[in-house]
């Protein structure tokens, strides 16, 4: 079987799967029609309604079943369906086997984009389209990188200097980490996949270049302008201009290029330059369980503190009549002249309407306080008074 615009349905309910394939299917130049599902049920209704051309589901499924058993389900209803199951890394990993007797191809994180591309065609071109005349090569882990706030500064920085596009931070196994500015018109994708390859085998050059070697890699083209700077061995940077980059644009990246990555490798640690990485993670995630815990904790502890605690004898109890004795009656004042409430009606109520005219207020307080008066570039700076264009 070859066809040129597969019908796939991806069966993965973190919805990881599906830049994944869209990215190969790109780099193998497919057209496919991916039809994404959440769960084995909807897959095999729509396994039912349409017969399709390749089925590819991850191992870890919502439901009490897995995807090797989704994988079985859907070779009964179609005996000759190509099936790609797709573990993470605590997924179980199946003995060679097992893998040779199993009705599916079986792939476990972390892998190499070729190894996927490859069991993609296998699937749909058969066996010989993808010969396999050399040993497998060693599967290095990725060390994975949060994409916080201080490295989304630093690139959008890099991005802001370079004047470019958007800028993608991705891994070299083609998995995009994070990006900033207008991204979202670019195929990010579709260029962490094409540009992994490349970084990824600069690892294999290490015994020819040396340690802690500096990749960049300049595509100039009617539609877009890229540049690729290696993070370390393991990541890189994508920075993208529609169509021509300015004329300065390569020196400029070139120079704070430069500085960026060296600000992230400061970030990312020695992990950066080791070619087989064995922490497996540089920013682990609390446990969510301890996390919980230690929230819990805290909250009893500020309960105890606002919690009234009891009486004991060398502290006495707060009485609980805590009304308070009656005022003694006052006195009349001897010398009250009742003719003085008489002069009210003599006051010039205008003047009293001067305490609540605004301007009249305003001219009070800047009297009483002429060093809270606020300038000209204090009002533009606050916002209140908008640009002014000269």
């Amino acid at each position: 079987m070859s066809t040129s615009s597969p019908r796939i349905i991806i069966v993965d309910p973190q919805q990881k799967l599906y830049h994944l394939v869209r990215a190969a299917m790109e780099l193998m130049e497919r057209r496919p029609r991916l039809i994404e599902t959440y769960n084995g049920d909807d897959a095999l209704m729509e396994l039912r309604a349409i017969p399709p051309d390749l089925l590819i589901t991850s191992q870890t499924l919502r439901e009490a079943s897995s995807g090797t058993v989704l994988a079985l389900m859907a070779k009964r209803e179609m005996a000759a369906l190509p099936v790609i199951v797709v573990g993470e890394e605590d997924d179980p990993e199946l003995d060679d086997e097992t893998i040779a007797q199993s009705p599916f191809q079986y792939l476990r994180r972390p892998m190499a984009p070729e190894a996927f591309i490859r069991a993609l065609r296998i699937a749909l071109d058969g066996p010989e389209a993808a010969p396999r005349d050399a040993a497998p090569e060693e599967i290095i882990p990725v060390p994975p990188l949060e994409y916080n706030g201080q490295i989304q500064r630093i690139l959008f920085e890099l991005m802001r200097n370079v004047n470019a596009m958007a800028v993608i931070l991705a891994d070299r196994n083609g998995k995009v980490i994070g990006y900033d500015g207008a991204a979202g018109y670019v195929d990010r994708d579709l260029f962490a996949a094409a540009l992994a390859p490349g970084f990824g085998n600069t690892i294999k050059m290490l015994p020819a270049l040396g340690g802690q070697p500096r990749v960049l890699k300049y595509y100039d083209a009617e539609r877009s302008t890229v540049f690729g700077l290696s993070l370390g061995l393991h990541h890189f940077v994508i920075l993208v201009y529609d169509r021509a980059a300015p004329p300065a644009a390569l020196g400029n990246v070139k120079r704070f290029g430069a500085t960026a990555i060296n600000q992230l490798l400061e970030i990312v640690g020695p992990v950066a330059f080791d070619p087989k990485p064995s922490s497996p993670a540089l920013h682990a995630k609390p446990d969510a369980h301890a996390k919980r815990k230690t929230r819990t904790q805290e909250l009893r502890a500020v309960q105890a503190q606002v919690a009234p605690s009891k009486p004991t004898a060398d502290k006495p109890a707060m009485p609980t009549n805590l009304a308070s004795p009656r005022p003694a009656p006052t006195q009349p004042v001897a010398s009250f002249d009742p003719s003085v409430l008489d002069a009210l009606d003599s006051v010039d109520l205008t003047q009293a309407e001067a305490l609540f005219d605004p301007d009249k207020l305003a001219e009070s307080a800047i009297a009483l306080s002429p060093e809270s008066r606020m300038t000209f570039d204090d009002a533009l700076m606050q916002g209140i008074i908008g640009e002014i264009e000269e």
